[in-house]
């Protein structure tokens, strides 16, 4: 029997981490797989060992990790693939793919431009948009990024001022002062990020203490939350995941075949 493992974030915000939940319950109602359970790569649980528990104990034969993550940082790169070996290691018959994060993908320039009408009519001249992500150490991580920055370049033809709330350069603080000295032009804030947490109460921070002066012309979008564009793209990196798969095990024996 099949079964998907949603690997979340995870956080120290107990909101944060029920609006995970209630994320991830969303996709599972598009998705067809009789065993679907959730984890969490820190700060909650189930950890990602108790969520393969969980689909071993419910009769799972083999599982597709699911990391619900934007952007291939440290997180999808080591600490699952970490965390999936050491499970593999004392529950070996069980087949685990490990499907890749979102990643650079027309269905989010998509969602960030229907995130940005919903709270923007019309965009004044000269505006300026700041996308703001969480940021990593990782220069593939920030390539991707800045991806998906030019991507929505070419897609609003308006120049899109990327920022980071942590690590990265250009820092949110950086891009914050530089915008304070241009006061008389909207400001459209997009957070990249899946849910409220500690990075988004951050900029609500920032701009509360805002002169009162531009507070009005200084607009904060949602965070990207759960939306079917979003969905299909997980059907996409499950049906990746188990292609590769076979194509794998395939060539082995085949590889094996031709050996004897």
């Amino acid at each position: 029997m099949d079964a998907i493992l949603y690997v979340c974030h995870g956080s120290r915000i107990k909101s944060a981490v029920q609006s995970a939940i209630h994320f991830v319950k969303k996709v599972q109602k598009q998705i067809d797989c009789p065993i679907q359970e959730i984890s969490f790569i820190e700060l909650a649980k189930p950890t990602i060992s108790q969520g393969l528990t969980n689909c071993l104990n419910k009769g799972a034969k083999s599982v597709t990790v699911l990391p619900v993550l934007l952007l291939s940082a440290n997180h999808a790169k080591v600490d699952i693939p970490d965390e999936i070996k050491a499970f593999q290691l004392t529950n070996p018959s069980l087949k685990i793919n490990l499907a890749n994060p979102i990643g650079v993908h027309e269905n989010m320039i998509e969602l960030v431009r229907k995130r940005m009408k919903e709270k923007v009519n019309d965009l004044t001249k000269p505006a300026k948009i700041v996308l703001v992500g969480r940021g990593s150490s990782d220069p593939l991580t920030r390539n991707d990024f800045n991806s998906i920055v030019r991507l929505l370049e070419q897609n609003l033809n308006q120049t899109i001022l990327p920022a980071f709330m942590a690590v990265s350069k250009p820092s949110i603080h950086e891009i914050w002062d530089s915008l304070l000295s241009n006061n008389n032009d909207q400001v459209i804030i997009v957070p990249y990020l899946f849910f409220s947490g500690t990075l988004m109460n951050e900029i609500k921070n920032k701009l509360e203490n805002l002169p009162p002066t531009i507070q009005n012309i200084w607009i904060l979008c949602d965070t990207l939350g759960y939306d079917d564009l979003i969905t299909s793209i997980f059907q996409e990196r499950i049906f990746e995941a188990n292609a590769n798969s076979f194509f794998l095990q395939s060539h082995i024996k085949s590889s094996c075949s031709r050996k004897g």
